[in-house]
């Protein structure tokens, strides 16, 4: 007999396998290249963010 939790899980995870086909993503080596360009988009974002400092801040 399965626990509920381990349904819960698989579902989630068939829900997450469905979500990542329909962006294309249908093997690991793809997933892999895909976090590779989202976290290389992230840093450059990152890096040339602005800051603005409040005129009061010491």
């Amino acid at each position: 007999m399965k626990k509920t939790s381990d349904i819960g899980n698989k579902s989630q995870a068939e829900r997450l396998k469905d979500i990542l086909k329909s962006f294309g993503i249908n093997s690991q080596e793809e997933l892999d290249c895909a976090l590779a360009g989202a976290l290389e988009a992230m840093t450059i974002g990152i890096m040339t963010d602005t800051i603005t400092v409040p005129a009061n801040s010491t």
